[in-house]
């Protein structure tokens, strides 16, 4: 099974839109995430806008995780329009086990979006993204 997608931004959403950037925290504690390899993880939360079927705006706000030594979006302005480079999307299936029999069974799925970094759009060529 496929868990991992790489998401081209133009063709998905008519515009991004910078929110804010914080330390991805490590579960039940203070202390910032890290890579394997000592990267600091960050949550950067991004408005999207796409289109339905019918042509209406449909807006999410997007929780996407990046790994850097600084801060990710330390020039951006929040609302400012962005690229999110080398983003991906990724699935997971949740699962719980049942304690009498050991055995797992999956109860659904999260879905988790991450990106090589983020630019303001302007230093990415000035394209609509």
């Amino acid at each position: 099974m496929f868990t991992n997608f790489k998401i081209d931004q133009a063709a998905t959403f008519q515009g991004v839109a910078f929110l804010s950037c914080d330390p991805k925290t490590a579960f039940k504690s203070d202390r910032q995430e890290t890579t394997k390899d000592g990267t600091p993880k960050w949550d950067i939360q991004c408005v999207a806008m796409t289109r339905d079927a019918f042509g209406r705006p449909q807006n999410a706000v997007l929780k996407v995780g990046v790994a850097s030594h600084k801060r990710p979006a330390e020039n951006l302005a929040p609302y400012s329009p962005v690229q999110l480079v080398g983003f991906e999307i990724g699935v997971m299936e949740k699962t719980k086990r049942n304690p009498e029999t050991g055995e797992e069974r999956v109860i659904g799925v999260q879905v988790w979006y991450r990106a090589e970094e983020i630019r303001a759009l302007a230093a990415a060529g000035g394209k609509a993204a």
